[in-house]
């Protein structure tokens, strides 16, 4: 018989519980099993392939064909638990003598855990392990690296039980450092290789200009520098960083929660409700924020309809023609966005997620131009309607053009913001992703620890900004990219 790395687990109702586990051993630890046994039941089946899926993904990203048996011999009943423990039991005599064997207790119902936690101790399996994962709700359905590792911890047979597991597992494998392109949504991933190799205090920069300094913990921290000089044509100065971080969250709104207070109030009502934007709304992101707050969805469902004006569209789309000279002494910025026209890519891609949610464009007759025209817009739209239309502006003028025709359902709401220069700014992972995102594509560039970041380079095309895309130079875990969901 054919000495293995074998993985003994059981498929629950969410398959990244499943497969978390197994990638984090791979990944830290540098344990990749040559075959892994799923414990099945009819009422998970269609679980089953997709944990298929992400085991080959996982095999393909670490050059192993990893065997998966998922067969008759493993499927139980979930009425029976003493037919589970006494199939569980079996298959681990069997295997621990002639194999390595982990077992893993973190996915399926309570009495699944508690019986294979028996039969590992039972068999005297190599190693057994439970990934805990704090914020369940938050996180559930969530690849590994997905999801802040702060939040995350295997627990392994020591832990568990008091008895020393038997594997001596090697530490986590870099590869040739390369230049990938991430989206900003894996700017995690990145974040989470640095906590994994314990570098969780580090600065943010561009070029010699230190922008901050990171700490990683459950809860994040940016301290911001008193004082930032970078090059204003280039970079924007030391004011894109200020509306950088507004942009990605880590610098808040002190009356955010009013607004959605605001907004929920007006739902109660019975005429309908739609939300709507300044041109400045749009640049510092407003929507994706409201988009993703739990607090505007009822069983995952938004509870308010989105409407954008039509000035507001014409003055995005205005705001992105702006380039560099085409010259080589700006190097890859050359012919590429000024920093105020990365502005207006942030604003274009933000008009975008309105419109896959539905949102509905509110247009005027009238000739007017700028903040007058987008007031009208909404209220035109607010009478067609016969509905509320509440109006978020980040700007004293455009708020008292709206207040100005406020009534017949108009409501202008004014967002004020908080940041100083020295600050320590406090938030989660997902603001801390989202606002190295636009800090590297607001700025152009920026070194995030050891590695590089890029958010403009020759060629950079308009799908790469609607998908959000950035190049890390140097990263040393490609492979990480390479599992999707």
């Amino acid at each position: 018989m054919v000495w293995m790395r074998v993985y003994v687990t059981t498929v629950g109702t969410s398959p990244e519980a499943v497969f978390n586990p197994i990638w984090y051993l791979a990944e830290v630890y540098s344990w990749v099993p040559d075959r892994v046994y799923l414990f099945w039941n009819e009422k998970i089946l269609e679980k089953v392939e997709k944990l298929v899926n992400l085991i080959a993904s996982l095999g393909n990203a670490y050059g192993k064909e990893i065997e998966v048996i998922r067969d008759e011999s493993v499927k139980f009943n979930e009425e029976n638990p003493i037919e589970f423990r006494e199939k569980v039991s079996n298959l681990l005599k069997s295997l621990v003598p002639e194999h390595e064997v982990v077992v893993d207790i973190t996915p399926g119902r309570k009495f699944m855990s508690a019986l294979m936690l028996g039969a590992g101790i039972a068999s005297n399996a190599h190693e057994i392990v439970y990934l805990h994962l704090n914020n369940f709700p938050k996180y559930i359905g969530k690849l590994l690296f997905d999801i802040p590792m702060s939040e995350q911890a295997l627990f392994q047979k020591k832990h568990l039980t008091g008895i020393e597991g038997r594997i001596n597992f090697a530490g986590r494998r870099r590869e040739e450092p390369v230049e990938v392109r991430i989206t900003r949504e894996e700017v995690m991933r990145v974040l989470n290789s640095l906590y994994v190799d314990e570098e969780r205090n580090f600065p943010i920069k561009i070029k010699n200009s230190v922008l901050g300094t990171v700490k990683l913990d459950r809860e994040v921290e940016f301290r911001v520098s008193t004082f930032i000089d970078i090059d204003e044509e280039l970079h924007g100065g030391y004011n894109m960083v200020k509306e950088a971080l507004i942009s990605g969250g880590l610098a808040k709104f002190r009356n955010w929660d009013e607004l959605i207070r605001v907004i929920r109030a007006h739902k109660g009502s019975r005429r309908p409700v739609y939300v709507g934007f300044d041109t400045n709304a749009l640049y510092f992101r407003v929507p994706s924020r409201l988009l993703s707050d739990e607090r505007l969805k009822e069983k995952g469902n938004l509870i308010v309809d989105f409407v954008y004006s039509e000035e507001v569209q014409r003055e995005v789309g205005a705001k992105l023609n702006s380039k560099l000279p085409y010259d080589s002494k700006y190097g890859d910025y050359a012919n590429q966005p000024t920093p105020q026209a990365r502005l207006g890519w942030l604003g274009s891609v933000e008009l975008e997620n309105l419109r896959k949610v539905g949102a509905e464009p509110a247009k005027s007759r009238e000739t007017v131009r700028g903040d007058t025209k987008i007031a009208l817009d909404y209220k035109v739209f607010a009478e067609e309607k016969d509905a509320d239309v509440i109006v978020i502006t980040l700007d004293d003028g455009a708020f008292g053009e709206m207040q100005a025709l406020a009534g017949s359902g108009l409501i202008p709401f004014k967002l004020d913001w908080e940041f100083s220069f020295g600050s320590t700014l406090k938030g989660s992972w997902e603001e801390l992703r989202d606002s190295v995102y636009t800090l590297a594509v607001l700025l152009g560039e920026l070194s995030l620890g050891k590695y590089k970041l890029k958010g403009i380079w020759r060629g950079k095309s308009s799908r790469d900004w609607i998908e959000e895309r950035l190049i890390v130079k140097n990263f040393d875990y490609p492979r990480i990219l390479k599992i999707k969901g």
